[in-house]
């Protein structure tokens, strides 16, 4: 059954108590968060570990079994020539992310029909042709106990989703993020990968705004671990069939306090990051290390892993002299080898 569109999508909410108060006190952690002493490079490890954590957990909430440290050491390692099922959708994931890092510096780049689909493609590389990644669905699915809109009725909703995306208005942009994850849940226009298109369309959102929150937020995790009450969410909101002028409201309230949450654990974790930096040079100083050898060390006890590669990219020393000090490391007892030569990583012993 076909349904009527309006040029542009115009969303249904309502502002309530509770999400006026989640936004309160969002405004004032994006200060505190904005304002953290951080060294660039410092700050360029954490994000590394943020892409890690967002690929996941959005991942898992669809089914995937590969944990954070499981993905971990997937980037440190390489999935070999047979990656798993798993191992491709977090592959895919940490590259699908890491274009949504690209595109939110690049605001003469609209967010737009071609960034969505972008963004599943980028997330289904490597399916079945027969999903046809970046592609509306030529066909009609269904989520659980959900029914999406007629396939022909895609097109459309896309184009007045997009207009509504592109438009400035007094939207505050925590809200749209939210209201943009749903109606392209709402919509369903892929065969696959809708829900991980959608949380990446809010994240991107999030990071073209002033709560971009320097791009170390992994709202991904947020919804993980509360994965009951997000599905729960988005099944009360949309009800069992496809309606234009559903309410919102049910969902902000959700989304905008899974928001606050992930931030509270983010200002949490960089005033652990201070106390924890300061720990680990005082080690580093009792060892008598050098500077980048430090440098690798806390890098090493950040990630929980080291390869050569690492330590080249982190010091800008040849492999002769990457080899040399990582041997040096491993010889204080600070490292501990594993693997082959070519395929060796290192991981920091107990001190």
């Amino acid at each position: 059954m076909s349904v009527m569109i309006d040029n542009i999508f115009t969303p249904h909410f309502s502002i309530t108590p509770d999400v006026n108060a989640d936004l309160a006190d969002l405004e004032r952690k994006s200060f505190l968060v904005e304002q953290a002493l951080l060294m660039p490079k410092h700050e360029a490890w954490i994000r590394r570990e943020i892409q890690v954590r967002r690929a996941a957990s959005t991942t898992q909430i669809e089914g995937a079994k590969l944990d954070e440290a499981a993905v971990g050491r997937l980037v440190a390692q390489g999935a070999g020539a047979r990656p798993t099922e798993d191992e491709q959708a977090n592959l895919n994931a940490l590259r699908a992310y890491e274009f949504v890092d690209f595109l939110s510096d690049q605001h003469d780049i609209p967010i737009d029909e071609l960034v969505i689909r972008e963004l599943n493609r980028q997330f289904m590389l490597g399916a079945s042709e027969m999903l046809t990644p970046g592609v509306y669905r030529k066909g009609q699915n269904t989520v659980g106990r959900y029914t999406p809109p007629d396939q022909g009725d895609v097109p459309a909703l896309m184009r007045a989703f997009a207009l509504w995306l592109r438009q400035e208005d007094e939207t505050h942009p925590v809200i749209k993020a939210g209201l943009a994850h749903i109606h392209l849940v709402a919509i369903h226009p892929f065969w696959d990968g809708n829900g991980r298109t959608s949380r990446a369309l809010a994240t991107l959102l999030l990071q073209r705004s002033q709560f971009g929150f320097r791009k170390l937020l992994s709202l991904e995790s947020q919804l993980f671990r509360n994965r009951d009450a997000y599905i729960t969410a988005l099944e009360k909101t949309l009800g069992t069939n496809f309606f234009l002028e559903y309410d919102a409201t049910p969902w902000l309230e959700e989304f905008i306090l899974a928001v606050r949450s992930e931030v509270g654990y983010l200002v949490d974790g960089l005033t652990d990051w201070h106390r924890w930096m300061q720990q680990s040079y005082s080690t580093g100083e009792q060892y008598g290390l050098s500077r980048r050898q430090m440098e690798g060390f806390i890098f090493a006890r950040r990630i929980g892993q080291i390869t050569r590669a690492d330590y080249m990219e982190i010091t800008g020393v040849s492999a002769i002299t990457a080899s040399r000090d990582l041997a040096a490391l491993v010889k204080a007892g600070l490292l501990a080898p594993e693997g082959k030569t070519r395929s060796r990583v290192y991981h920091p012993a107990p001190i």
